[in-house]
């Protein structure tokens, strides 16, 4: 006779119990919030320390690239590997043919030795 656990059958309901217990306690905790919000007043206004809120275009950081630092900084890694990345699929597949087949050779050549 083949019984399946009793744990099996049970999980289910557990999972359920847990969820509601968790989403009780997420409510209670949510309700203990202050309710003081109030839509179209300086709460909805930036805080920079005191100071005034400078015009949108004054706070837009302009760049044309975000990561220009890390790719600066790693200039002498990524200029050899664009060149080498041209977008075609059967280049990759070369690549892969033939990392496959190296190591498929130091594994052997591993345990020949």
């Amino acid at each position: 006779m083949n019984a399946a656990p009793v744990l099996a059958y049970w999980a289910p309901i557990v999972a359920i119990i847990a969820f509601v217990i968790i989403l009780a306690i997420t409510i209670l905790y949510r309700s203990r919030g202050q309710g003081r919000y109030q839509e179209g007043t300086d709460q909805e206004q930036i805080f920079l320390s005191g100071e005034e809120e400078p015009a949108e275009a004054l706070r837009h950081v302009r760049s044309h690239n975000m990561y220009w630092g890390f790719f600066e900084a790693m200039k002498r890694y990524y200029d050899p590997t664009v060149r080498a990345h041209t977008g075609i699929v059967n280049d990759y597949l070369i690549w892969l043919l033939g990392l496959t087949a190296f190591a498929g050779i130091a594994i052997l050549a591993a345990n020949l030795l």
